[in-house]
């Protein structure tokens, strides 16, 4: 995929579809020019077409050859304020121009949104929305880019090739974790994630660590242990860390990686089991953004860490009943062995918290209470820093990832009281999602924390801007701009 700039007229740049995003005075600006060149044609027939410049609206108008292109697309901004208006347009755009097969878009910013980051979001959303996962269709085509050529109408200054860069390692991080969460889980392992992990240390030239069974037990990692115990797949802790020069700041991101959650003895439905496999999605957050903080100059120091396992029903599987130590040394009551997400966060996030980070952050499909809160399009987050948890909403906002705050209600706590243990691993049965942060917040010692459960947007079943059925790499643009927001 080729993205370009260009400083010629919109009359004149030899693409095969030229898209032009308009308010409500679509009229005026580059339409205006176009209709002279098109000798008063263009805005009869737009108008003729209904189209006013609302949010959501195209037309297509075909130029018969007076112009180099083919094809004109309109599309409407509405008031233009919102961030996913852009990535908006940037699907329409995608979507027309693998429609009409073309190999060349030309792309004209309004005048009054030429700004470096808008120019960057529309890049960014245009190569998300051209994302397929085909890695296992017997075409074996795994074809995420169809439109080779991508130009806009912008000065080709320093600044906006910084934007059209940072554009591109967002967007192509973020489709490296729906590839991660897309694969099947009988390809996706625990060591799996940790080869993957190897793989980006030497690329990427970070320090990198994978603690196999003994280790675990070396690193008194009993949950990690005890919730991998009942899978023929040995569990992994991954360790990865970024350290560029004069860093005045240490960033800790932790991704739950259950590479496959049928709920061990506490069995899950069928229904409930089918898309189990996206459970590691913390975990390829994790990843997708260590592969990308040295390319985007991130100048803070980012540790990464991932609990992976695999969480499966046989004789010697957890039981519920089963008491654990975290690394920690706080002991857990199992009540349910499919709460085992926040048991292997508890050993990552005692960890993370020892070596004293500035901030701690973690990421986690956790609770499927979260979607009924806050359905498919919002995250929740929760944390005891309220600057930083002010920080990643922003962040969402800016790549068009909703992110809303739970509160950690105190008076909840004492629904994790145990008879035999410290804690037991689930609540009442109310509030499931704030009782899962309740519970993690026990392993992060004094450390300022924020997290992310996303198990409502880690995957979708139905289309929407920039995101195809599947994996959406919720999070990566998310953490990457907060990261890239603690250097400025």
């Amino acid at each position: 995929m080729k993205v370009t700039t260009s400083a010629v007229s919109a009359d004149k740049l030899a693409v095969d579809l030229l898209v032009v995003p308009t308010m409500a005075d679509w009229k005026a600006g580059t339409v205006a020019e176009l209709d002279r060149h098109l000798h008063g044609a263009l805005v009869p027939e737009v108008r003729q077409q209904g189209f006013k410049g609302h949010e959501n609206e195209q037309a297509l108008f075909q130029t018969h050859g007076l112009l180099p292109y083919r094809h004109i697309l309109l599309v409407g901004l509405g008031k233009g304020d919102a961030v996913s208006s852009w990535y908006r347009v940037a699907q329409a755009a995608a979507s027309f121009a693998q429609t009409l097969q073309a190999n060349q878009v030309g792309f004209v910013p309004l005048p009054a949104y030429a700004d470096t980051a808008t120019l960057e979001r529309v890049v960014e959303g245009w190569l998300l929305s051209l994302y397929r996962f085909d890695e296992f269709k017997a075409s074996n085509g795994h074809t995420r880019v169809t439109v080779p050529r991508f130009v806009l109408l912008a000065k080709a200054d320093a600044e906006t090739r910084a934007a059209l860069r940072r554009a591109e390692h967002l967007a192509q991080a973020a489709c490296y974790a729906r590839d991660l969460v897309n694969r099947p889980a009988a390809m996706v392992t625990p060591t799996y994630l940790a080869n993957e992990a190897k793989r980006i240390a030497r690329d990427q030239d970070l320090t990198g660590r994978v603690l196999d069974v003994a280790g675990l037990r070396r690193a008194r990692m009993q949950c990690i242990l005890g919730v991998a115990q009942g899978s023929e797949q040995p569990p992994r802790f991954i360790e990865l860390v970024y350290r560029p020069a004069r860093a005045k700041k240490v960033v800790a991101i932790a991704g739950k990686g259950i590479t496959f959650d049928s709920g061990g003895l506490n069995l899950k439905t069928h229904e409930g089991m089918a898309s189990m496999k996206r459970d590691m999605a913390g975990a390829a957050v994790v990843l997708a953004v260590m592969s990308a903080v040295r390319h985007l100059g991130v100048s803070v120091e980012v540790r990464g860490y991932i609990a992976a396992a695999e969480n499966m029903p046989s004789g010697r599987a957890l039981r519920p009943g089963d008491v654990l130590t975290a690394r920690n040394g706080k002991t857990i009551e199992v009540l349910n062995t499919d709460a085992e997400g926040r048991l292997v966060l508890a050993d990552a996030l005692s960890y993370a918290a020892e070596g004293k980070p500035d901030i701690l952050v973690d990421l986690a499909t956790l609770t499927g209470a979260v979607r009924t809160a806050l359905g498919n399009r919002y995250a929740a987050i929760m944390g005891t820093d309220p600057q930083v948890v002010s920080a990643l909403i922003a962040a969402g906002k800016a790549s068009a990832e909703n992110l809303w705050e739970l509160p950690l209600v105190e008076d909840y706590r004492s629904e994790l009281q145990s008879t035999v243990a410290d804690l037991k691993n689930v609540g009442e049965g109310g509030a499931g999602t704030i009782i899962g942060g309740l519970f993690l917040r026990e392993f992060t010692g004094s450390v300022p924390w924020a997290h992310i459960d996303f198990s409502s947007t880690a995957s979708t079943d139905k289309p929407f801007p920039c995101h195809p059925r599947g994996a959406t790499g919720f999070g990566v643009r998310t953490l990457l701009r907060y990261l890239l927001s603690l250097g400025s």
